[in-house]
């Protein structure tokens, strides 16, 4: 008898300390695209990209963010480590998309990350290299 009481009072210590924890922040989806329509990214463009020349490309970072209401949170452009553009989002639901975009020309070539900063931290990155083959 006593160990179920004892049983039962740790259960609802437990569940109790759970509950008062506040929900994580969740990046749900982040991902480059070509483009973003009606708040959705049309797709999936991977991990590589090639330079087209005489051509400017604009590539999507698209972020399907949860439970950050409240918080502003920054998409850190970065190319091969040194930080191009700081984009400011400010979260105004439990469930909210943003997406930044970069115009990548020739000579832009390298690694790019897209960094998904809150409060300082980065909470999520994404990366692509960005490739100019023409002397391939």
């Amino acid at each position: 008898m006593i160990l179920r009481s004892v049983i039962k009072l740790c259960t609802l210590s437990i569940l109790s300390f759970c509950l008062a924890q506040p929900a994580m922040a969740l990046v749900a989806r982040a991902q480059f695209a070509n483009d973003v329509v009606d708040r959705e990214p049309i797709n999936d463009i991977g991990d590589t990209i090639k330079v087209m020349y005489g051509e400017i490309q604009r590539v999507y970072f698209f972020t399907d963010l949860r439970d950050m209401s409240g918080h502003t949170i920054l998409h850190r452009w970065l190319l091969d480590g040194v930080i191009q553009a700081e984009l400011p989002f400010d979260i105004g639901g439990d469930r909210w998309r943003v997406w930044s975009s970069k115009k990548l020309m020739p000579g832009f070539d390298g690694q790019w990350t897209v960094e998904v900063v809150d409060d300082g931290l980065v909470i999520e990155s994404r990366s692509f290299n960005y490739v100019d083959d023409f002397d391939s």
